[in-house]
C-alpha cells in the first residue's frame, strides 16, 4: 500500500530534487558576499573591498591569471545570545574577475579603515601599444 507522500515522490521527482537542494542549501556553512568595487586604466586594475572590522590577519588575497580571491573569516566575539545581529561573522570567499592579465608580483595590498584596496599592475606584455602608419597620403 502506498502512501499520499510516496505517492507524490513518484508523481513529481523534482519537487523531491528541490526539497533536497533547500535543505542541504540551508545547513550549509553561511558566506558572505563583499561589496566590490573593480576599476582599470592602461596601467593597473584597482579592486576596492568593504571590510570594516576585520583585521589584517582575518583577511587573505590572492591572484591567479586574471582572478582574484579575497577570502577571510570574522570570529564571534563573545557567546552572547543576540535578538538583532546585524554584523556578519564567519567565512567569506569571493573571486573577481579581473579585465586583464595582471602581473602578481608588482601587485599591492592595503587595508585602511574596512576598506581594502588591491592594485594590481598589468604586464608590460598586455600593454596596448601603438602601431605606426606607414604610407603616403593623397
Amino acid at each position: 500500500m502506498f502512501t499520499l507522500p510516496h505517492l507524490l515522490r513518484i508523481a513529481h521527482p523534482a519537487a523531491t530534487l528541490r526539497n533536497d537542494v533547500q535543505r542541504r542549501l540551508e545547513t550549509a556553512a553561511p558566506t558572505a558576499s563583499l561589496p566590490v568595487q573593480v576599476w582599470a586604466d592602461g596601467k593597473a586594475a584597482t579592486v576596492r573591498a568593504a571590510l570594516p572590522g576585520y583585521t589584517l590577519e582575518d583577511i587573505e588575497v590572492e591572484v591567479h591569471e586574471r582572478t582574484l580571491r579575497l577570502s577571510g573569516e570574522r570570529k564571534a566575539d563573545d557567546e552572547r545570545t543576540y535578538v538583532r545581529r546585524e554584523r556578519f561573522t564567519g567565512r567569506f570567499d569571493q573571486r573577481v574577475t579581473l579585465p586583464f592579465s595582471v602581473e602578481a608580483n608588482g601587485a599591492q595590498a592595503h587595508l585602511t579603515n574596512g576598506v581594502l584596496e588591491v592594485r594590481l599592475p598589468r604586464p608590460e606584455s598586455d600593454k596596448p601599444r601603438k602601431i605606426a602608419i606607414n604610407g603616403q597620403d593623397q
